[in-house]
């Protein structure tokens, strides 16, 4: 009785799968598994001349590249491809070739990592006949996969920049580097962290922020492949951001006068200020309120004049040092500084009080203020070349006043600058009924 074609065809895969259980190997690419190459037996049954020329041709990414010379004797059709890790515990078939002359081979291994980096493998080419019978006879080698990267040299940081440090190197020459990592610490000691992925062989550069002045880096580099393996890390260099200007010293009052106050302090060492700053807090009942920015000094002075500074008023002083690249230094140490009075007293007489103050320079009129909480202020009297007043027809009772020192000419006079006014100072008095 004859077999029909596709009984046969049914039957040879049976086959195929049989043989597979019974130490055989069907080959392992993707395509028809109806194909017409023959299951590999690894028997051994067949007595074919082994190759010779095995060589490693190729042992870069990750992946090994053999070759040999072709068979010409006996009914070769191909060669089967046999790998070990370890020797001593057997080889695995992981390929075969198509025929005679196919005599290269390219193993990337079975995984995404392929065959790693820096592991050595051993090879075994069997030849194989038409029948896929594998020959007892093998050549053999050895190769070893390219290693991970090497170690960049070369690394070194440039210091005393803004609260950066700058990292480079020299470019690694394997073609397989694609990358570095950037890994940094504290301490020479570790732990390492990484703090920055540069792509690319030849970029070899690295700004690193680094938050605070005067702060001490420790940097080592390690490249990287384009599989994401990352070779040995280099040695440690060491990196320093900018220290920040020192805090002015030497802060004093230079002069005062009724309505202004005048500092100074030490020229700071720093080569590259850009100025200083000015700040002020003032004192009421409650205490200090909020520091503020009352003024701005060049690189070159040492000198500010505060201009708005009340009678008697209680105020603190501090200065900082700014220079080119924007850091700013700490505090000086406070200054403690009281406004010019004018030693403002009132002697209270029936229906009218008499208010006496000392002489001040440059001021040569006065005058005589209603203190009115929520409504302007009523001028009650200015005068000339004088430091007492007398102020009648005030009611009994409670009373603010202020004098205001004034340049404000006489009655009539023509050709004078615009009046300046002292800040007000103030008394409170007690009149008492006629």
């Amino acid at each position: 009785m004859r077999t029909r074609a596709p009984d046969r065809i049914a039957v040879a895969a049976l086959a195929a799968l049989t043989l597979y259980g019974c130490q055989t190997w069907s080959a392992r690419l993707p395509g028809n598994p109806f194909d017409r190459e023959p299951p590999l037996t690894l028997e051994r049954t067949a007595d074919l001349r082994p190759p010779e020329g095995l060589r490693v041709t190729g042992s870069e990414d990750r992946q090994i590249d053999l070759a040999w010379d072709p068979v010409l004797v006996g009914g070769i059709a191909g060669y089967a491809v046999l790998r070990a890790d370890d020797p001593v515990r057997g080889f695995e078939l992981v390929g075969r070739t198509g025929s005679r002359f196919d005599t290269v081979y390219a193993d990337r291994g079975e995984s995404d990592d392929q065959l790693g980096d820096g592991r050595t493998y051993h090879y075994r080419i069997h030849p194989h006949d038409h029948e896929g019978r594998v020959s007892r006879s093998h050549a053999y080698i050895s190769a070893t996969t390219e290693g991970e990267p090497d170690v960049p040299t070369g690394v070194r940081t440039y210091s005393n920049l803004p609260r950066r440090i700058v990292v480079v190197w020299d470019p690694n020459e394997p073609r397989a580097t694609t990358g570095y990592t950037v890994l940094r610490s504290p301490t020479e000691a570790g732990p390492f962290e990484p703090v920055g992925l540069v792509e690319g062989r030849v970029t070899t550069i690295y700004e690193d922020p680094v938050p605070g002045d005067l702060r001490v880096m420790y940097y080592r580099v390690a490249a990287l492949n384009r599989f994401g393996g990352e070779g040995e890390a280099s040695e440690p260099v060491r990196g320093v951001t900018k220290a920040e200007p020192l805090p002015p010293i030497g802060l004093a009052v230079e002069e005062r006068r009724l309505g202004s106050i005048d500092l100074r302090w030490a020229t700071n060492v720093e080569p590259d200020l850009s100025g200083y700053e000015v700040w002020r807090a003032e004192r009421d009942d409650d205490g200090w309120d909020g520091e503020r920015l009352v003024g701005e000094v060049g690189a070159g002075g040492t000198l500010f004049r505060d201009p708005e500074v009340g009678c008697g008023q209680s105020l603190r002083y501090r200065v900082r040092a700014l220079d080119r690249d924007g850091l700013t230094s700490g505090y000086s140490d406070p200054l403690d500084a009281t406004g010019e009075a004018i030693d403002l007293r009132a002697r209270p007489l029936p229906g009218a009080v008499e208010l006496r103050w000392s002489p001040a320079r440059a001021w040569p009129a006065a005058q005589i203020f209603a203190v009115r909480m929520g409504l302007p202020d009523r001028l009650l009297d200015t005068v000339r070349g004088q430091t007492r007043v007398r102020i009648d027809d005030l009611p009994p009772g409670r009373h603010q006043l202020a004098v205001v020192l004034t340049t404000q000419p006489a009655d009539g006079a023509d050709g004078a600058a615009d009046p300046v006014d002292a800040p007000a100072c103030e008394i409170e008095v007690e009149v008492p009924a006629p």
